[in-house]
């Protein structure tokens, strides 16, 4: 029987697909299959929730806190909801997180003022983190039986986001200008439903070493790990090397000892970068369009969808050259090229100078997206990778909790529709520079 399993595993081994082993590309095309599904939803909401906003009175500092509010609550929850995936597995935070954003969007879309808005969306923000906290490790224990092809593996997975945000918001557009902003969220809430489905056909990948790691450290954590060590007469030398062993690797992964590194300090400020262009697609960009350019909701979506398009092909060529050249150079130029195209577009004077400038960042943030989710988990210590991934989003977390007011206020303050993009451009040019200070050869944070 044993000889049977491991022959059965050895040809799992070696049967390929795309270059992948069959228990890699199998659960990857399942995982992808259901993001897909998610990401016409998603893509749907990105002309749908500050237009939506906007049409009910809220100004762009209300609107801010409306879209910073899921942030909050994923910023509370990443570093909990990382060590449970550790502890008690991918899939039932995947699932279940997809349940609690397709509530938080029925919520909203019957919601029609900011103290009804931001609870939904908070609760919102409470899906997200178990999703995504699940999800980033699900797709880590798949780059690590394969780590050559780590690059290639998150840029298929944005290439799929990239066409689920090509075709979603051409239909929210249309779904909003047809049967106004509420049906685009009921729109994604099926969607999530749609995805918890699919993630139920997925195997879990948690292996028993990290769940054993994980339970080691909430004990540590309870009972005081070094003095339940010291007080065990009866532990064994081997036993005791082991525990030693064990609390070491955990240790790496807290963020105090991530933070003291230098790389995961580049790799925060690139990932926050990224993360506040995407701000500014959601909020000042669209009201840029809107208000500045005389842009219909239609019209909106379509910039969305174009921008998405320009940015597909981008994704895979990213992975290729991430796992050729490295990941910092890849991030560096990447980065730039949304730094050029949100300054230019903040200049934008008629809707096709703003398509090409703003598909310009589209271009940059889908090349830097999957460069540096693979930095992260390459970066990330080996048995505490739920908890480590956690960091880098908890910084573009906290970029979408601040940034959307920010964003917000700095244009009510200024009196200027572009002032938002301007900053935005700036911080992705301080990132595109800071990533340079990388060392050639990335080392995991294993010590």
């Amino acid at each position: 029987g044993d000889v049977g399993a491991s022959a059965r595993g050895d040809g799992a081994r070696a049967a390929t697909t795309l270059g992948l082993p069959r228990d890699v590309y199998e659960p990857l095309r399942t995982l992808l299959a259901s993001q897909f599904v998610l990401f016409l939803g998603v893509g749907a909401l990105l002309p749908a929730l500050p237009l939506y906003a906007q049409s009910i009175g809220l100004s762009s500092s209300a609107n801010g806190v409306v879209i910073s509010a899921p942030a909050l609550a994923m910023l509370v929850l990443n570093l909990p909801l990382g060590r449970a995936t550790d502890r008690y597995g991918r899939k039932p935070l995947m699932m279940g997180g997809m349940v609690v954003m397709a509530l938080a969007d029925v919520g909203t879309a019957m919601s029609r003022s900011v103290a009804a808005l931001v609870p939904m969306r908070m609760l919102l923000g409470v899906g997200r983190a178990g999703c995504e906290c699940g999800d980033r490790a699900y797709l880590a224990d798949l780059c690590a039986r394969v780590p050559e092809k780590r690059g290639i593996i998150v840029a298929g997975q944005s290439t799929v986001h990239a066409v689920g945000l090509v075709i979603g918001p051409l239909l929210g557009g249309r779904l909003m200008e047809a049967y106004g902003a509420p049906a685009a969220f009921y729109y994604v809430a099926a969607a999530a439903v749609g995805t918890a489905i699919g993630y139920s056909f997925l195997p879990e990948t948690l292996t028993e070493e990290t769940r054993e790691a994980a339970e080691l450290k909430a004990t540590m954590d309870e009972e005081d790990g070094g003095m339940f060590e010291g007080l065990n007469p009866f532990m064994s030398s081997d036993e005791r090397e082991e525990l030693r062993e064990r609390k070491s690797q955990r240790e790496s992964s807290s963020w105090l000892t991530l933070l003291a590194n230098r790389e995961q300090r580049v790799l925060l400020l690139c990932a926050s970068a990224n993360s506040l262009g995407f701000v500014a697609k959601l909020t000042v960009i669209p009201l840029y369009a809107s208000g500045h350019l005389d842009a219909s909701p239609a019209e909106v979506g379509n910039l969305f969808s174009i921008t998405a398009l320009l940015g597909l092909a981008t994704a895979p060529l990213s992975g290729l050259a991430a796992d050729k050249f490295g990941k910092k150079v890849v991030v560096g130029a990447a980065l730039a090229a949304c730094a050029t195209g949100l300054f230019f577009g903040a200049q934008s004077q008629t809707q096709s100078e703003l398509i090409f400038f703003i598909g310009a960042w589209g271009i940059g943030t889908a090349a830097a997206g999957p460069a540096i989710n693979a930095l992260a988990q390459e970066l990330a210590p080996k048995g505490g990778e739920g908890e480590a991934l956690t960091l880098p989003k908890s910084a573009a977390d906290f970029i979408f909790l601040i940034g959307p007011l920010v964003l917000g206020v700095l244009d009510d303050f200024i009196g200027t529709d572009n002032a938002g993009m301007i900053l935005c451009s700036s911080a992705a040019a301080i990132a595109a520079a800071s990533c340079f200070f990388l060392p050639a050869a990335v080392e995991r944070v294993d010590r």
